[in-house]
């Protein structure tokens, strides 16, 4: 494609790329307003595929991409980093004294959770998200309709990933599938639809007892008598009650300052863990509050906004925007390198995907 054909496809999409623009700005205006400008200008660093993916996909027509051949690569991606995992699992088992109990452990903490992803060196949840994007793809994607017309080679071919959801402890995860699924019934109401996802729901609440750390976790979220007891929500409450007594709500107080913020919070209220692993706000809307203050939301909802408004949630750009809501009220998206390429790359490849008139399938289904 010639330079000057990527640049008029790139002025079509100037509204998404200057929400792009807009929210790497909100980094900059943070190294401006923060005392201690090193975290702020690694933060600047880290962020700026904001600025690359998007451009780079946008510069595209959608006819230059295949959703079908992203969506496989994505899968194979996926599972070499799962078969990865698993070889270094296996080896410890096979190497311990007493292999045949250490197998039991595979269903523990012991190689669930942090464990699980330990040889790739990242973030669980992240994986997990990964993973729900694919899962979802599979299921859902008129594309992929051939991969699901034998069912019994088609729960082969999910089962592994499903597996490996389970074995990343991710409450986040697997909410966000659950709802997923949920919504997809509400969306086409079909009896054999509902039957799957029944069965399906059975099968993740068997593995949630088997996998006790992710069942542990999913019941510290509310107990019985429904109050919330997730561990997050009283540090949230903190940091928020340390924020408004600086008073910097509209500007915030620089990206280079919320750590020091938190370590303030989680001292004055005893939480000796997050503090002594200096944790995020492990919520993107309250971050961007405290680092950009009421314009960082503004601007972050904003761009969420848009890309409802792009895409009118065709197709996997429902499933895309249900994870980003949820998993912006339970990480701190922008706070890693993988996080900024997730949003980044699905945010820009779906609106260019779904904001015109849906291609025909491959298969012509």
């Amino acid at each position: 494609m010639k330079p000057k054909e990527r640049l008029e496809n790139i002025k079509q999409n100037r509204t998404v790329i200057f929400c792009f623009s807009t929210l790497y700005l909100l980094f900059i205006l943070g190294w401006v307003f923060s005392i201690d400008t090193k975290d702020a200008l690694r933060d600047i660093e880290r962020t700026l595929t904001l600025l690359l993916i998007p451009i780079i996909v946008l510069s595209h027509k959608r006819e230059d991409f295949n959703l079908k051949k992203i969506y496989v690569s994505f899968g194979i991606g996926l599972f070499s980093a799962m078969v990865i995992c698993w070889v270094v699992i296996i080896e410890s088992i096979l190497t311990n004294a007493t292999p045949w109990v250490q197998a039991g452990y595979f269903f523990k903490w012991v190689y669930n959770g942090w464990n699980a992803v330990k040889p790739l060196g990242g973030h669980p949840s992240y994986f997990a998200v990964m993973l729900v994007i694919f899962i979802v793809g599979l299921i859902r994607l008129p594309d992929l309709i051939n991969l699901r017309r034998n069912k019994i080679k088609f729960i082969f071919l999910l089962a592994p990933f499903f597996l490996f959801l389970i074995e990343t402890s991710s409450r986040i995860g697997v909410i966000c599938l659950v709802v997923i699924l949920i919504v997809t019934i509400f969306k086409e109401f079909k009896i054999k639809r509902i039957f799957y996802v029944i069965c399906l729901l059975v099968v993740l609440a068997i593995l949630s007892v088997k996998f006790d750390y992710l069942g542990s976790k999913l019941t510290t979220i509310i107990d019985t008598k429904g109050n919330i007891t997730l561990d997050r929500y009283d540090r949230w409450g903190a940091i928020l009650t340390d924020f408004k007594e600086r008073g910097n709500w509209i500007f915030g107080v620089g990206t280079g300052d919320t750590q020091e913020l938190y370590n303030i919070a989680y001292s004055k209220n005893g939480f000796m863990v997050a503090l002594k692993n200096h944790y995020n706000a492990h919520n993107q809307y309250l971050e961007f509050l405290v680092s950009n203050g009421l314009l960082g939301l503004l601007v972050y909802l904003i761009v969420l906004l848009i890309f409802l408004r792009k895409t009118k949630l065709r197709g996997e750009a429902l499933c895309f925007f249900i994870i980003i809501i949820l998993f912006s009220g339970s990480e701190t998206i922008f706070g890693i390198s993988k996080g900024v390429f997730i949003f980044s790359f699905f945010y820009a490849l779906f609106i260019l995907w779904y904001s015109k008139q849906p291609i025909k399938p491959i298969n012509g289904k």
